[in-house]
């Protein structure tokens, strides 16, 4: 038994407390304090709660663990291409906890329709990628499907979606900007098959989700070229562990940077 627990037993406990003018005040000296714990236990767990949904949506959109090119410089956009044969991919040996691996790629672009133009960043994901974090975030429509023969098929936020007053089912111009600024954009007519919402809008007034051949094709990179790997962990309670052995593993060649979602996202997760 503690010490203050035993003292205000004692004093709640003896017939003189009982029968004193200040009794009272006392039990509500004591209610009050075990409410505002109560209060602050719930203050601390939904703040880990809020934490806890923000990570999961942040991971969803980048990977626990992002592989890189140096070059690159933490750009949005991926403009040095690495390729896929990689000692490390599709399945990382060297390292234990990891458990998927996938193959991404970025570019800017804009919307254009005949009201309205919004600028995004088009993700180009392949067969590899794995959907299961995006199922939550689905509103309307479908998942895209980049397991057979280049497609147009996009998901777009709900943000542009009503932005641009778009529903599933439009075809919607792109633009690209070309290397050399003097030449006109190349375009593409992408088909919205799905709307998703994540609720978290830095990220949803950002990213459409294409095929990544279309971004390679842009590019003029190889089909075995791509941007960037998003790698996922069996468990995040893991990151800071597994993140230093993959930075460190023999897989991993001297032109590659390995950062976690952490690291790249600090001013969130600070």
């Amino acid at each position: 038994m503690n010490l203050e627990y035993f003292i205000a037993k004692r004093i709640i406990d003896s017939k003189s407390y009982k029968s004193s003018v200040s009794a009272p005040i006392i039990k509500i000296g004591i209610a009050a304090i075990a409410i505002g714990i109560v209060v602050m236990m719930i203050a601390i767990a939904t703040g880990i709660g809020l934490q806890q949904k923000i990570r999961d949506k942040v991971v969803a959109f980048n990977g626990q663990i992002v592989i890189s090119k140096l070059s690159d410089n933490n750009s949005q956009e991926s403009t040095d291409p690495i390729s896929i044969n990689q000692a490390f991919y599709p399945e990382f040996k060297d390292v234990q906890g990891v458990k998927h691996i996938q193959a991404v790629a970025t570019k800017f672009g804009v919307i254009r329709t005949e009201t309205d133009f919004e600028s995004v960043i088009v993700k180009g994901v392949g067969k590899d990628y794995d959907w299961d974090y995006f199922t939550p975030f689905l509103v309307e429509g479908r998942l895209p499907d980049f397991t057979g023969e280049r497609n147009e098929d996009v998901l777009i936020s709900e943000y542009l979606k009503d932005r641009l007053q778009l529903k599933v089912g439009d075809r919607i111009q792109t633009y690209f900007m070309k290397e050399d600024s003097t030449k006109p954009p190349s375009q593409i007519g992408y088909t919205i098959v799905g709307i998703y919402n994540s609720s978290f809008q830095d990220f949803d007034k950002t990213y459409m989700f294409g095929d990544i051949r279309h971004i390679q094709r842009l590019n003029r990179w190889e089909s075995d070229q791509v941007g960037n790997f998003e790698v996922f962990l069996n468990d995040y309670k893991d990151l800071n562990t597994i993140a230093p052995q993959i930075y460190t593993s023999k897989s991993i060649p001297p032109t590659l940077n390995v950062e976690t979602v952490e690291q790249k996202y600090s001013s969130i997760f600070e």
